[in-house]
């Protein structure tokens, strides 16, 4: 049984690994886990599924996922697609989804203190229905970029309504960055506690010694994302790697991930005329597998159109790895010239020609001060710290 002198926290969360994808929200996940050092946090996240007649209407799936209890609920949408009342049957699915899966880790935590929702907006509604009703306080995280002004995906009187009614109740929001902080504010989403709060690195990449090696004959850059090339312009990447092969043959790309427009950056790269000599695309890694790759690499590449702040950037660092990214949404916050170069979003050129002078030597990093202050940051002991005194409300942040 839990301690009962700790702080029981509930986790519900929009994004979150599942049995059908392992990927999302993994950084909630670690989030948690960070928590639960200090506290005993219970997770529930909720998962719907089209029509299908392997599942029951509502399964109910508990496991405890390092040291964590986690309840995925598995739920089906309606069959029938009628405007109005299959979005009706689909929120009422959803609510009821969650209320099964909190009442179910009510009986294997005990019942919880407060309530922490990352994403908005469905989730807050429970944050506000049990303050309201039983005086509990909430906490909110957010981590989607639909508030930036260049992705301009915040729409809707009633959602913009919602929101801003869950937000100012909220006993505090937290942010990757300022960035996205201050872009949840320019839509009149006030609340008089907002927090930076870092991503959690995992244990994977912060217990492996730095492997650089300034002997090798060809200097590697890494790319690691969800290759959805509208926000992480992939084929930029491939455009430059084109134009740097006319120039030198001392290199070589590796791009790491899965997604949406794989298959097509990897037709596109072969169209282009780009050999494997110069870019090798590894599909998806994850863990020490990852690891290895990246750690490897002299650099980590990030040529997004837009972002929030990936964090990928804070595991390049917590290797000891240097950065190149572009300066999009938080990025500029952490990627300073003691640890990267920023160059502009969409400038191939700008681009092209920081790679070709950091080939050359121009910059020079210390792998070893950019791991050691990751290591310190990152880790899951420094976060779990800043979530539980954000929990007690402590002003020294």
């Amino acid at each position: 049984m839990p301690d009962n002198k700790k702080l029981k926290v509930l986790y519900l969360s929009r994004w979150y690994p599942n049995r059908f994808d392992p990927m999302p929200g993994l950084f909630i996940q670690r989030h948690a886990e960070a928590a639960n050092l200090y506290c005993d946090v219970g997770v529930v996240y909720v998962h719907s599924l089209e029509f299908e007649k392997s599942i029951l209407d509502y399964e109910v799936d508990y496991s405890l996922v390092n040291n964590v209890p986690t309840i995925n609920v598995y739920y089906r949408n309606p069959k029938l697609n009628i405007p109005v009342i299959t979005s009706i049957i689909k929120a009422y699915r959803f609510y009821k989804a969650n209320f099964l899966g909190i009442k179910e880790m009510n009986s294997k935590l005990g019942e919880f203190d407060i309530l922490h929702i990352h994403i908005l907006t469905r989730l807050g509604v429970f944050g506000l229905y049990y303050k309201w009703l039983f005086g509990k306080k909430y906490f909110i995280s957010e981590h989607w970029s639909r508030y930036l002004e260049l992705t301009g995906n915040f729409k809707g009187f009633f959602r913009k309504f919602v929101t801003r009614i869950v937000v100012k109740n909220a006993a505090a929001v937290t942010t990757v960055t300022a960035n996205l902080a201050k872009a949840m504010q320019s839509h009149s989403l006030k609340n008089s506690r907002y927090i930076v709060l870092p991503n959690v690195v995992s244990p994977d990449f912060l217990n492996v010694e730095s492997v650089a090696d300034n002997s090798k004959d060809r200097k590697s850059i890494v790319h690691v994302s969800c290759f959805e090339d509208k926000s992480k312009n992939i084929s930029g990447i491939l455009n430059v790697i084109d134009q740097l092969r006319k120039i030198r043959n001392d290199f070589h790309f590796t791009m790491v991930g899965d997604g949406l427009d794989f298959e097509v950056l990897k037709s596109y790269s072969h169209k282009i005329g780009l050999t494997e000599k110069q870019v090798e695309f590894v599909g998806l890694m994850e863990g020490e597998q990852l690891v290895k790759k990246m750690q490897l690499a002299d650099a980590l590449l990030i040529f997004s159109n837009y972002e929030n702040f990936p964090v990928v950037i804070n595991e390049a660092f917590s290797l000891g790895i240097p950065v190149i990214a572009t300066r999009v949404g938080g990025i500029p916050e952490n990627v300073s010239p003691s640890n990267g170069i920023i160059v502009e979003p969409g400038d191939e050129k700008g681009l092209l020609k920081a790679i070709n002078n950091f080939f050359d030597g121009k910059y020079s990093f210390d792998r070893t001060k950019i791991k050691q202050k990751a290591v310190n940051d990152f880790c899951m002991q420094t976060v779990g710290k800043q979530l539980f005194d954000i929990y007690s409300e402590k002003e020294n942040l």
